[in-house]
């Protein structure tokens, strides 16, 4: 058992030799290189004139920075000594630093201010949908005459919608929309006027089938009836009759009873000279001698 604690004993105090001896290493200060001469003046802190004279620093290559987009693209040399720099002695010669080479500062253009424009809201424009024009009307010749009145009357309403809209652009001197609404109401115009036509022509066949120095006018508009009468006159010329009889109606289905197509082809017949009176026999019908 003593000879356990002789042998502990030595090896602790071995393993403190060795520690004392590497601690003891590790503290002494690294001395400069020097001639060969040993000199008890030579210290790392003071070096003697023969070692500034015999002391050759090792050459360094310059060392090149590149430039990089980040910006960190220059090596910032503090002015002032910090722990983390080595410490020169005054008169020893060392390798220069590298340096970073400096960039060229070229005069950056300025760019004017423009001062926001403020637009009221009350006078921005505002978006409007393109506008499609007016595309002819295309007739069916198989569809029934009410239906095409109907059509007619609605060409009717946008012809006047766009006639008022034009009376009021030229009131505010507004040429160039005074001249697209007017375009534009008589292409509604015509649509009506094609679409009256083609019914007054169905309306006028299916009353007058099969009849003889007879015409029938019901159904008609007055122009439409002036012309009629007209080519009912001639056509009665050509047959060498010596007189037309003219079914006019007593305006049971006009506004208010009133007729309109009786006193229109009364005067009308006057105005050409033709000799016409209302029928006896029914008041409804205009005799007209030829």
């Amino acid at each position: 058992m003593k000879t356990l604690y002789i042998v502990c004993g030595l090896v602790v105090l071995v393993v403190l030799i060795a520690l004392g001896i590497y601690l003891f290493n590790v503290s002494r200060p690294v001395q400069p290189p020097s001639s060969g001469v040993y000199s008890p003046s030579d210290s790392p802190y003071l070096p003697t004139s023969s070692q500034q004279r015999s002391y050759q620093p090792p050459h360094h290559p310059a060392i090149r920075y590149f430039q990089t987009p980040s910006g960190y693209d220059r090596l910032q040399t503090p002015s002032q000594p910090t722990p983390y720099q080595p410490h020169r002695l005054p008169g020893a010669q060392y390798p220069p630093s590298a340096t970073t080479p400096q960039q060229s500062h070229r005069p950056v253009a300025r760019v004017p201010l423009v001062a926001p424009v403020v637009i009221d809201p009350r006078e921005r424009p505002t978006a409007k949908a393109p506008e499609v024009p007016v595309a002819r009307v295309v007739v069916d010749p198989y569809e029934d005459p009410k239906s095409l009145r109907l059509k007619a009357t609605q060409e009717g309403d946008r012809m006047r919608k766009y006639f008022t809209e034009r009376n009021e652009a030229k009131a505010r001197n507004d040429q160039q929309r005074a001249k697209e609404l007017t375009q534009k109401g008589e292409a509604h115009q015509a649509n009506m006027i094609l679409l009256d036509k083609e019914a007054s022509a169905k309306i006028f066949q299916d009353n007058n089938q099969n009849r003889r120095n007879e015409v029938d006018l019901h159904g008609l508009y007055v122009s439409e009836a002036e012309s009629y009468f007209d080519i009912s006159v001639q056509e009665a010329r050509d047959r060498e009759e010596s007189s037309l009889r003219v079914i006019v109606g007593r305006g049971i289905h006009s506004e208010n009873n009133i007729p309109k197509i009786k006193p229109a082809i009364l005067a009308h017949a006057k105005s050409l000279g033709l000799p016409i009176e209302v029928d006896p026999r029914n008041e409804g019908c205009l005799i007209v001698s030829l």
